[in-house]
């Protein structure tokens, strides 16, 4: 620190500091009475709060980690949906087991998140799909912790999820259950159509079925989205903790999901006759309207939607379980089993990662290999 006499009789006291992102070196002053020794000292205060004021946004590492999730929790859910955000507190639970909120985050290393991994998958109960999930969210937080200089790297990223030897069986063995195939799609519709009270739940698994939408996104669809070719998915439907007469139609799961369906002449039909049983029982149909409507004139709920398909896979005994978004896997089989490009069925079901395409893709055509050497092998 050093001092100037100014013209008017007062003195500046200045010290300086070096700032982190240009290194330059700066300072900070604070002009006082006099230079006593009274002065000098508490000048050294005023400057040492003022350079820790400046520095305060460059040196957190010794924030704790309840600390980080609290800020962090703030900003992630203004950046993606309830039904996203809602997940993460449980997940929550499983991190803190291994690192206690009072952890200073600048200590969190990748042999504490290895840890959690072992806790939760490798000798524990859980499913490897919710460690990566719950991994995943940590290294989110992590990675907004690096982007606000609280600490200079992200140790989540190097660790690995080594699956167990038996997952790889359990997964071929999930993958054939996360599909139909057609025979199968034929069974079920003709089941659910044999009462007139599942009608609207035949449509919906039908049409599904046929054009690969997300559960949220059919909920979604409006009169006027549909131009009797196509329809544009540009929504989906937020009812978290609200009832479906207080729904709101949000912006889609990501930019991909943004897309333009070309429907089949079944899938026409399908619209065209649910939106002629709404204008019968409703009155004209407004271009805001929503088309998979229930009795009440609100989209059908997914809780409703999936309790009619447990008790047909009961009433069938099916071996498979059975829920709204085995339609949407099953239309990418159908896709992959027609040989449509993989590229052309990601943009038609509207996924970002070619990873959740590509797992059903690959199955089925190794299926399809094996069904060719069978019929090779009969001949």
């Amino acid at each position: 620190m050093w001092v100037e006499e100014l013209d008017n009789g007062k003195f500046k006291y200045f010290e300086r500091y070096t700032e982190p992102y240009s290194e330059k070196v700066k300072r900070v002053s604070v002009t006082l009475e006099s230079d006593s020794g009274r002065a000098k000292n508490k000048a050294v205060k005023i400057l040492a709060d003022r350079i820790d004021e400046k520095l305060k946004n460059y040196n957190r590492s010794d924030m704790r980690f309840d600390e980080l999730y609290k800020e962090w929790f703030i900003y992630y859910k203004m950046h993606v949906k309830r039904t996203s955000w809602t997940k993460v507190p449980k997940m929550m639970k499983h991190i803190n087991k291994v690192i206690p909120g009072d952890t200073l985050i600048r200590n969190i290393d990748e042999e504490l998140i290895q840890k959690i991994v072992e806790e939760m998958y490798t000798f524990g109960t859980l499913s490897l799909n919710y460690t990566k999930q719950t991994k995943t969210t940590l290294s989110v937080m992590l990675n907004y912790a690096q982007q606000k200089k609280y600490i200079s790297n992200n140790p989540a990223l190097l660790v690995k999820i080594q699956p167990k030897k038996s997952e790889e069986e359990k997964r071929r063995k999930q993958m054939d259950e996360k599909y139909l195939d057609q025979k199968e799609v034929k069974v079920i519709l003709d089941h659910v159509r044999k009462r007139n009270s599942r009608s609207l739940h035949a449509y919906i698994a039908e049409f599904l079925y046929l054009t690969g939408l997300r559960y949220g996104e059919l909920q979604a669809l409006q009169i006027k989205n549909y131009d009797g070719e196509s329809i544009r998915v540009n929504g989906t439907l937020d009812y978290s903790f609200l009832k479906m007469a207080e729904a709101v139609k949000t912006a889609p799961k990501n930019v991909y999901s943004n897309r333009i369906v070309e429907l089949s002449d079944r899938a026409k039909e399908i619209l065209n006759q649910v939106i002629a049983d709404n204008t019968f029982r409703q009155g004209e149909q407004a271009p805001d309207n929503y088309i998979f409507t229930s009795n009440r004139g609100t989209p059908l709920s997914l809780h409703s939607f999936n309790a009619i398909l447990h008790k047909v896979e009961e009433e069938l005994s099916f071996e498979k379980k059975l829920s709204s978004h085995i339609f949407r896997h099953s239309h990418v089989s159908l896709l992959s089993e027609l040989n449509v490009p993989l590229k052309a069925i990601m943009e038609r079901v509207g996924h970002s990662d070619a990873n959740t395409t590509l797992s059903i893709y690959n199955h089925v055509t190794k299926k399809a290999k094996k069904q060719v050497i069978n019929k090779l092998n009969s001949l």
